[in-house]
């Protein structure tokens, strides 16, 4: 299946409705209460989406303690005898920002000493050429153990280039959870040719590993200098919960069922979920919409990417396992 989305996530959406569809038609009911809610504004921060339904009507959710969602659950594999389910329970914290730098307007034929877009591409680029260094947390370490024992070699996450060496098309997913990040998107400056603009902007995506946001914002103030603003745009907590409970178990028995080399793994997503606003309510979350998809397939490459793409045996097989899921929760 082929579109805009297929990944990102509207293969949940497709699987759990196909669940919820056939169990309705059938009238199987699961041992507990299942509350579904599909919403807007996600990849905006979801400000008027989850955040409002949390802050607002929080009585939608009475009584739920645990939640699955996008963006885990899917299979890397490592051999004929063994596929690995990255299921997720950490994801980083955002900040999402502006950068302002003022400076003198002026003409553009003229020498300017404070040139407002000279000083702000300077910072960015120091900005985005940063190397920032490994902290390995409690879910990206279970991972690596996870795999290492998977692989049968020693994954060492201070060499980084050795380690995603062996982790093939999650390689890029996977590497940045290893460190914080803030990859500058968008600039904006001036509005003709021959006029040096008084200022100019710039946006970052920033993230953060669970309990690094405060050493985080003090490296980001360094590498910026003194004449760059900041503001955030947008920002949110990072997450993790720990792998173990009836709910973990009840993934890894759908998962086998379905999948006899399966073998679920605790992981940490790079991005954010509409999950850091249901925590709020003390709802334990996970990432776990379950694809086998087929080892030469970018995966992690295709978020917000091109030709994105799923298999539609992946997606019959997600469907299995979600319904055999809710028999189990």
């Amino acid at each position: 299946m082929w579109g805009r989305g297929a990944v990102d996530m509207k293969d949940m959406d497709a699987m759990t409705l196909a669940v919820v569809r056939d169990r309705m038609r059938s009238g199987r009911k699961p041992p507990r209460d299942i509350v579904l809610a599909f919403l807007a504004d996600e990849e905006a921060g979801g400000t008027y989406g989850a955040r409002h339904l949390v802050d607002k009507h929080p009585d939608l959710f009475e009584g739920v303690t645990e939640a699955i969602g996008e963006v885990g659950g899917f299979s890397f594999t490592v051999n004929e005898n063994l596929r690995l389910y990255l299921v997720e329970t950490a994801q980083k914290g955002m900040h999402w920002m502006r950068l302002t730098v003022d400076g003198t307007a002026g003409h553009g034929s003229m020498t300017n000493n404070d040139n407002a877009i000279t000083e702000l591409c300077e910072a960015v680029g120091r900005l985005g050429n940063h190397k920032w260094p490994v902290r390995v947390t409690k879910t990206v370490r279970s991972f690596l153990d996870e795999l290492s024992d998977a692989l049968g070699t020693p994954l060492d996450p201070e060499d980084m280039e050795a380690t995603l060496a062996k982790l093939g098309g999650i390689a890029k997913m996977i590497g940045a959870t290893l460190k914080n990040s803030a990859a500058p998107t968008m600039l904006g400056a001036g509005y003709k040719v021959n006029v040096i603009p008084g200022q100019a902007t710039a946006h970052v995506d920033g993230r953060f590993l669970p309990g690094y946001e405060e050493e985080f914002l003090t490296d980001l103030d360094k590498i910026l200098g003194p004449r760059v603003r900041r503001e955030d745009v947008h920002g949110d907590k990072a997450l993790e919960t720990s792998f173990d409970g009836d709910l973990v178990d009840a993934m890894q028995v759908a998962l086998k069922a379905e999948d006899p080399i399966a073998r679920a793994v605790p992981y940490m997503l790079s991005g954010g979920t509409d999950a850091k606003s249901f925590d709020d309510l003390g709802i334990r979350c996970f990432g776990f919409a379950p694809l086998k998809l087929p080892p030469e397939l970018d995966f992690a490459g295709m978020f917000h990417g091109v030709d994105e793409r799923v298999p539609v045996d992946g997606l019959k097989f997600g469907v299995r396992v979600l319904d055999r899921f809710l028999d189990k929760c």
